[in-house]
């Protein structure tokens, strides 16, 4: 894929991740998937960068309108790294591909029945 159009998804999956207050791999993982430009681990590895660099800047807008915490935060951000970094140790090292496809179409599934059921 040329630069140019690599720079255009990701600002269009950045976009949209901002303004639905999501991180982004959801749009991401399948369009590289379908468009066969990675292979399902290396997808996985680019989502979860993605994801990272979107929750960060939407944390960074949240401290620049609310800037207190949630106070449960303390907790949740060694929870959220340890469990990101074992699901990414197991599923870059011990999961099928077709597994993990099969995880995320469930996922996403998921969660485009919680969207549209509300």
């Amino acid at each position: 894929m040329p630069l140019w159009a690599a720079l255009l998804v990701g600002a269009v999956i950045g976009l949209v991740s901002g303004l639905l207050g999501i991180g982004g791999g959801i749009f991401l993982g399948p369009l590289l998937l379908l468009a066969g430009w990675a292979g399902t681990r290396q997808t996985m590895g680019i989502t979860a960068a993605f994801v990272l660099v979107n929750s960060a800047a939407g944390l960074l807008g949240l401290l620049a309108t609310a800037p207190v915490l949630p106070p449960g935060i303390v907790l949740w951000l060694p929870a959220v790294a340890a469990g990101g970094w074992l699901g990414a140790e197991y599923g870059s090292r011990r999961l099928d591909p077709r597994v993990l496809r099969r995880l995320l179409a469930l996922v996403l599934l998921f969660g485009g029945a919680r969207m549209l059921l509300g």
